[in-house]
């Protein structure tokens, strides 16, 4: 059993490749891109620090921030299948609106409409771009931009929708821990990436 426990616990600590833009072996363009905001940690952390913005804003919420959101998201992944770049560091930026997020869900500050709205749009447009690929066909380009599309819309809906539901006093505090938790996660991945 000790001996197990061992091998099991140098194999973990072996260095394995990381794949956080590239394609996962195995796996069609559609669903790697459908895995895709959810393997890359900038774009999950962005994706999960909304959804808990929004849920916590509740049903008006969504119905001003999905919108500008996916259509941003759009627009963004089309960029990337042309390969436009917006001239910074997407993930830098991404990371920090994401900060900005997740202390809004610790605190639970509500928030104008017009505010969730700006954030989505905004966040879609940088996810979408930061969203390259490279050595595709053009159908294969398609694909994969159309399943990150709709990996990340189902994402959103999906936390946000479940998060809109908890209403109990401490289920509400534990969705505050979880954005102090994406807050703290985002400035460490923001302080690796700006090493």
């Amino acid at each position: 059993m000790l001996r197990r426990g061992a091998l099991g616990l140098i194999a973990f600590c072996l260095p394995q490749l990381a794949l956080a833009h590239s394609p996962i072996e195995g796996v069609a363009k559609f669903y790697g891109g459908l895995l895709h905001p959810v393997l890359v940690p900038s774009h999950a952390l962005a994706l999960l620090v909304f959804a808990l913005l929004v849920g916590q804003g509740g049903v008006r919420a969504m119905r001003f921030s999905y919108p500008p959101f996916l259509a941003a998201l759009a627009m963004g992944l089309v960029l990337a299948g042309v390969d436009v770049s917006i001239g910074l560091s997407a993930e830098s930026v991404l990371l920090s609106v994401t900060f900005v997020c997740g202390v809004l869900v610790a605190l639970q500050v509500p928030l104008p409409v017009v505010l969730y709205a700006i954030m989505g749009a905004g966040l879609g447009l940088l996810i979408g771009v930061d969203s390259c690929v490279t050595d595709y066909t053009r159908q294969e380009t398609f694909a994969a931009l159309l399943g990150t599309w709709l990996g990340a819309a189902i994402g959103l809906v999906a936390i946000a929708g479940v998060v809109e539901l908890l209403v109990q006093p401490w289920q509400r505090v534990a969705v505050r821990v979880l954005g102090s938790w994406v807050t703290a996660s985002a400035l460490l991945v923001l302080a690796l990436a700006l090493r």
